[in-house]
């Protein structure tokens, strides 16, 4: 449990305490921005967001048993009133990061992180007791969130950076305080914020700016940008990265396999999942796990039985399909590796995509490129949802307006044995599509 004096709030957030005669110095059983997750003795802090005002559930909170509330304007109840309540929230969980001089490997990218993120969590916790990123609370209130689950029993920190404008990774890697910036790869997520690749390169290569001394940068060398980070340990498929892949072999949908060249040895890795980005994710952690000397038998048994989390590309076997579950996030690069995983099942294929948010003005020729790789990944049968993935369309009639349009044409555009592929940014919730599926 982070916990914290009222003077230690007060020199971290900057604010000003405004509390009844008597309140004294309690001792503060940690933070949170969740109601739901308070308990007696902690600490409230309002936070205002797009289409919500935290500053509504402070009565809640007291009466749950909080002793006082970090807010932006008065209210009537102990608080520490600051100018910005974010920013006191990273403020207080920078100082409870300081507490601990232990690795703490932070992930960012385009695609990827999460898996990775998870990878590395896989070999790590063989051998140490391990703190890391819950699902992808990785954004301005999701990492200070993070590091305030950190404890004393905790050896080693895995967490994840995720943004979609400049100067978010600068603040989060402030809070966060890497001894290891692991870098997956630059595509085109959020390029509508960002404006192109290399402005999304300068986005994530913020977080160098708050690696502690001495720490060490990893980065997939088989990306054009990345490898241009000096004195980054790279890995990939390339011939001139450190720690390498060589001897591939895939199997389909089951996974693949290959040798990894790192650090003057080779180890033999068996995947059970499939695509070649499994491959990239796997020598990451891989690189971690030398660094941090797991050993090599608990490194290999954990990648060996490694699955992905929901909606990321798992496979799912109905009793008359076989589902790739991509539904919870895409953007131009992760859909067309996920096209290239559907391009190794057998049968007929089909692939139901839906509109990628945040690409910008340039969004219709994304979508467009999509189709045009998937007819070259031998898709037979392209179905898209939205008026962005209609570009994608192989004709119009496999175009739908919406999921639920889709979802009731379904029955009569699948067949026994199809491989499936569904997969659209979040927001377009093609989950349902997924359980429709399921359902038939």
């Amino acid at each position: 449990m982070a916990r914290f004096t009222i003077q230690e709030l007060l020199n971290a957030t900057g604010g000003t305490l405004y509390a009844p005669a008597g309140f004294g110095e309690p001792v503060v059983e940690g933070l949170t921005i969740d109601t739901r997750m308070l308990s007696r003795g902690m600490c409230y802090v309002a936070i205002r967001g797009g289409t919500f005002d935290g500053h509504r559930f402070i009565p809640d909170a007291m009466a749950k048993g909080a002793v006082l509330s970090i807010s932006d304007t008065d209210v009537p109840y102990p608080h520490i009133r600051v100018q910005n309540t974010v920013l006191a929230y990273q403020n207080v969980a920078k100082l409870h990061r300081e507490r601990f001089d232990l690795p703490v490997v932070c992930i960012t990218g385009s695609v990827g992180k999460t898996t990775t993120k998870e990878m590395v969590k896989a070999v790590l916790e063989t051998t140490f007791r391990t703190h890391a990123t819950v699902g992808n609370l990785n954004n301005q209130t999701g990492v200070p969130t993070t590091v305030l689950q950190l404890n004393e029993a905790h050896e080693v920190s895995v967490m994840e950076l995720g943004t979609n404008h400049f100067g978010e990774i600068d603040a989060i890697a402030r809070v966060a305080e890497p001894t290891i910036c692991l870098f997956t790869n630059v595509g085109e997520a959020h390029i509508e914020f960002f404006g192109s690749r290399e402005g999304i390169f300068r986005g994530k290569t913020e977080m160098l700016n708050h690696m502690r001394p001495n720490g060490t940068v990893i980065a997939n060398g088989d990306d054009d940008l990345l490898r241009t980070i000096p004195n980054a340990i790279t890995y990939g498929l390339s011939e001139d990265v450190d720690v390498r892949a060589v001897n591939l072999v895939e199997d389909g949908l089951l996974g693949v396999s290959f040798t990894a060249e790192l650090f003057g040895k080779s180890l033999p890795v068996t995947l059970h999942v499939a695509g070649k980005h499994m491959v990239q994710n796997a020598l990451a952690a891989l690189t971690v796990a030398q660094l941090l000397h797991v050993p090599d038998d608990a490194v290999l048994t954990a990648l060996s039985a490694f699955q992905p989390g929901a909606g990321r590309s798992d496979v799912i076997r109905t009793k008359r399909f076989t589902l790739i579950d991509g539904t919870y996030n895409c953007n131009p690069t992760s859909m067309e590796a996920a096209l290239d995983v559907l391009k190794a099942a057998k049968g007929r294929k089909v692939c139901i995509f839906g509109d990628m948010l945040e690409l910008g003005e340039n969004a219709p020729s994304f979508h467009a490129r999509i189709g045009a790789y998937a007819k070259r990944c031998g898709v037979d049968c392209m179905l898209t949802v939205g008026t962005l993935a209609k570009n994608a369309a192989f004709d119009p009639f496999g175009a739908y307006e919406t999921s639920d349009a889709l979802i009731e044409a379904l029955p009569s555009l699948l067949n026994d044995g199809d491989t499936i592929l569904v997969k659209a940014s979040f927001g377009m919730h093609l989950k349902t599509v997924v359980d429709a599926i399921k359902a038939l």
